[in-house]
């Protein structure tokens, strides 16, 4: 059985010539794009928290009755939750289109004989998918079918 290694049996044979400085964040880590696209792609999990909440909200009001049903409608007229709702979109469009692009990242290089299609043909599929839904399922909204 091995005993533990020595402390400095990875330590070079002779100490270098300069200090390792310490290390430090660098000064334009706030305003890197990266950074921020991180920033803004975990905030929209609050938004979606939100959301969550208000859909809570809306099924209970459905649950008492017609009458507050109604005043919950005319409630979401607000142009407070119209802001609300137009940010929510966006957010939902912004982690759709950042998912799509990590999507043929993602796949295997070959599935038994068959290869995978290049980048833009899934991308292009993804986007034809998400917004035939989108079609469908506003006309189902909007009463138009089914």
């Amino acid at each position: 059985m091995a005993g533990p290694a020595h402390p400095e049996a990875m330590a070079p044979p002779t100490p270098g010539r300069t200090r390792t400085a310490p290390p430090q964040m660098p000064s334009t880590w706030w305003s890197s794009p990266r950074i921020r696209t991180y920033l803004l792609f975990d905030a929209t999990g609050i938004i979606y928290f939100f959301v969550g909440f208000l859909a809570i909200k809306i099924v209970g009001q459905l649950g008492e009755g017609p009458i507050a049903w109604q005043a919950q409608m005319k409630a979401l007229e607000n142009p407070i939750y119209i802001v609300f709702h137009v940010i929510s979109l966006i957010s939902v469009i912004f982690v759709a289109v950042r998912f799509f692009r990590l999507f043929p990242k993602a796949q295997p290089p070959a599935i038994g004989p068959a290869k995978p299609p290049p980048g833009p043909v899934i991308h292009a599929g993804l986007y034809v998918v998400w917004l035939g839904l989108t079609a469908l399922i506003s006309l189902a909204l909007a009463g138009v079918i089914l």
